[in-house]
């Protein structure tokens, strides 16, 4: 089922100093933004602290009287970063067409970027869900690995002084492919009263590390995950584990066993939130 939303104002114009009033016409947006996350305290609203969606909420609600609620594809932590973020919303216009687009780009560019950019305004079906209607994610995460650190990089890799050994942290990817139960690898989220535990089943399609030191950066390793959905610190909790395998503190051959028993306490710390980015988020095709 999608998450209705309804932004409820009379404006009908980008405009700050425009009147509110009933709610009328609406128009479901698909936004889609990249970001810095290094300053944010994650994507979700969070009141009291400055977060992604929090910030244009705030932004959109100076344009329209109110701020909108907004569905996101997934949420990402403090100090994760994304290309392509996707949320949804509704305005109180009659229909989005491309002035109107290209107008809340650019306001929500100038008040927000560089932190924050959109990379697309599109019009939706009246029922799309930016989470509910994603069928895939892909996401990446980069190690630095070599004893100095690249002060260019801080914000986004995580810097492992001490060698990796490469062809046996490749050797930990393919066990994850396929359903399993990745409770030994999520922060189990609380149930509320009377709801049953939160299932952990979700389905990884791609994995691997990719050594990127080819490039203009000595001693980059990328890892790449791509799946249908992710449960809360998974990309994390499996780098972290991946990387004690490369430092030799744990084994290949232990990831099946670690995965099989549903155990938090038996996998590795989740790597640092910095290294991660969100690549993208897939939809079914129209």
């Amino acid at each position: 089922m999608h998450e209705p939303t309804l932004f409820e104002s009379g404006a009908d114009a980008l405009d700050p100093d425009a009147e509110t009033g009933p709610s009328g016409p609406v128009s479901r947006v698909r936004l889609t933004i990249a970001y810095d996350g290094t300053d944010f305290r994650g994507l979700a609203p969070n009141p009291g602290v400055r977060t992604v969606v929090g910030e244009i909420q705030r932004v959109l609600g100076a344009a329209y009287g109110n701020p909108p609620d907004i569905v996101m594809s997934g949420r990402t932590d403090a100090g994760v970063h994304a290309s392509e973020q996707v949320l949804s919303f509704d305005l109180p216009i009659a229909e989005l067409d491309d002035d109107t687009r290209g107008r809340l780009a650019r306001m929500i560019n100038a008040r927000l970027g560089p932190e924050i950019a959109v990379i697309d305004v599109a019009p939706a079906a009246p029922d799309f869900s930016a989470r509910f209607d994603a069928d895939g994610r892909a996401y990446r995460y980069r190690v630095l690995n070599r004893p100095t650190p690249d002060p260019t990089l801080a914000r986004y890799t995580w810097h492992v002084p001490e060698p990796l050994n490469l062809a046996v942290m490749r050797l930990a990817c393919d066990p994850l492919v396929g359903e399993h139960d990745f409770s030994s690898f999520c922060r189990r989220p609380k149930p509320g009263p009377g709801q049953e535990p939160v299932s952990l089943v979700r389905r990884v399609t791609k994995v691997s590390w990719t050594d990127r030191s080819d490039g203009p950066v000595d001693g980059l390793l990328e890892f790449a995950i791509e799946g249908s959905a992710f449960c809360h610190q998974m990309v994390r909790s499996i780098v972290g584990f991946h990387v004690a395998v490369g430092r030799g503190k744990r084994t290949a051959g232990e990831l099946r066993s670690v995965l099989g028993a549903k155990d938090r306490q038996v996998a590795e710390q989740p790597a640092p939130p910095h290294g991660l980015h969100l690549v993208r988020v897939d939809y079914p095709q129209a």
